[in-house]
Formats: C-alpha cells, structure tokens, sequence
C-alpha cells in the first residue's frame, strides 16, 4: 500500500479543456498551493493537455510546464495514460518517496485501460493517485479504486480542502458499484 510522504514528488497531468484554468490564475500557482496547503512540500511537474495550447510561450516558461496538443479527449487520455507510464519508469521508487500522481481530467471510463492502469499504479506500484473531480460529480463518473485524496473542481482551484471522509464515504455509498476507495485516515 503507498505510503502517504509529503516531501515525495508529485506529477501532474491536467486536461485544460476538461477543466481550464481560470482567468487570473497561474496553473503552477494553483498545483502548488493546493498540494502545500495539505503539507506537500516535493517537487512538482506539471504536463498540460489540450486542443490548443491556451498559455504564451512566457507562461509556459514561467510554469516550467510541458504542453501536449491533442484535439480529440481521446487522443489526449491516451498521450496522458502514455505519459504517466514513462513517468513512472524514471519517478523515485514510491517505496521509498511517497510519490504521486495528480490526474485532473473528466470522462475517464471505469471499463478502460487507462482506469485498470491507474489501480495498478495504486495497488502494484504503490503509487499515491491523487484525484480532482467536477463539483457535480456522479460516483459512475470515478471509476477509480483506491485514492489517497479527492478534490471537487472549485475546491482545487481555490487551494481549498479535499473531500472531507464522510462525505467521500457518502459518495462511495451512493455508487451502484463502490467504483472507488478512500485511503484510511491516519487518525481513525
């Protein structure tokens, strides 16, 4: 089972067509106070997909952000699950660093080999997959089985707080299946 280590690194790959970045606000600022705000302190990359690139080449530079063009969702998940499987052969071992990986992307399928390659990164790899989701997200729509944390949208922008417990349990109890399960707290 992963371990939860604040200073481990943690790896981004964020659709900005699914969820934009807002007017005024700085994709790294975002990442960054999110993750510090719950004690995260690593290293953070941030690789950006889209149909078309929506940073100048400055902010770009100022994020120190990769971004990948694809102009169907499809393609655009596909370049993700491809990206975050090269991640993983060149991350820290998680083992040893507590590393993770943020996926901010909607309508991402429970029958697909991107969600069975997301539980293997959890349960095989000891990966921690931290998850942000739309503020009105349906338990179908998370088809992942293990999480360390889950972020609503506006939440996650606002460097505000993840989904509390007893509501990730209300959300997993209204699932036709329990798609998805929250890492135990430490303190319970």
């Amino acid at each position: 089972m992963p371990r939860d280590n604040p200073a481990g690194k943690t790896s981004v790959f964020w659709d900005v067509d699914d969820f934009p970045v807002p007017d005024g606000r700085k994709i790294r600022d975002i990442v960054e106070d999110t993750l510090r705000n719950k004690g995260y302190t690593g290293e953070v990359s941030i690789t950006a997909y889209g149909a078309k690139d929506p940073f100048s080449p400055e902010e770009t530079a100022e994020a120190r952000l990769t971004f990948v063009e694809r102009i169907d969702k499809y393609w655009r998940l596909h370049k993700m699950f491809v990206d975050i499987a090269w991640w993983t052969t060149e991350a820290p071992r998680p083992c040893f660093t507590g590393s993770n990986v943020m996926v901010v992307a909607k309508n991402i399928k429970a029958d697909t080999e991107f969600v069975s390659f997301l539980r293997g990164l959890y349960f095989g790899l000891g990966f921690n997959v931290l998850l942000v989701v739309p503020d009105d997200c349906e338990p179908e729509q998370v088809p992942l089985p293990r999480v360390r944390l889950i972020w609503y949208w506006k939440s996650f922008v606002q460097g505000g707080e993840p989904l509390p417990r007893a509501e990730l349990e209300a959300l997993v109890a209204r699932g036709k299946d329990a798609l998805f399960f929250v890492e135990p707290d430490e303190d319970d």
